[in-house]
């Protein structure tokens, strides 16, 4: 597939996936220091520049599972469109999806959703060739959540 393809595919996966709530954004055992909730409140998966999603990358680490969810979409294609832009976007999201603790979230990812996740690990295991081992080690999580649903 293309980045035209996976783009759809993840567009359509997520079109109907409620806001969290700006009670769910950040895990209340954290610190905001990096004003995401401000950042992300009242705010859709659609509304976010590749830069401005870089400048908030620590949202990996203090997202809710329910926000990771809901703004996962964003991070995907920021990393497809402009990985330049997006710079260490394109390894939090292989890391965070491919760490153990990765598979608690799953049950918040339908099957088409799992199904656009292995799609967007498939496509930048292609752009990125030999250096893409955190992508496929990701994939290799997805796949096993896929099995598991």
């Amino acid at each position: 597939m293309n980045a035209t393809e996976i783009i759809h595919l993840i567009e359509d996966a997520w079109s109907e996936v409620p806001y969290p709530g700006d009670g769910k954004i950040f895990r209340p055992d954290s610190y905001d220091d990096e004003d995401i909730v401000n950042y992300f409140g009242g705010t859709t998966w659609r509304d976010h520049s590749p830069a401005n999603l870089r400048a908030h990358s620590s949202a990996f680490t203090f997202f809710t599972p329910e926000a990771f969810h809901y703004w996962l979409p964003a991070f995907m294609i920021a990393a497809i469109q402009s990985p330049e832009e997006a710079d260490v976007i394109v390894d939090y999201i292989a890391w965070h999806l491919g760490a153990r603790h990765a598979p608690k979230g799953w049950s918040l990812f339908s099957p088409v959703q799992r199904q656009a996740v292995a799609g967007y690990f498939r496509f930048q295991i292609d752009r990125f060739g030999d250096a893409s081992e955190d992508e496929r080690k990701a994939l290799r999580v997805v796949e096993e959540a896929r099995l598991s649903a």
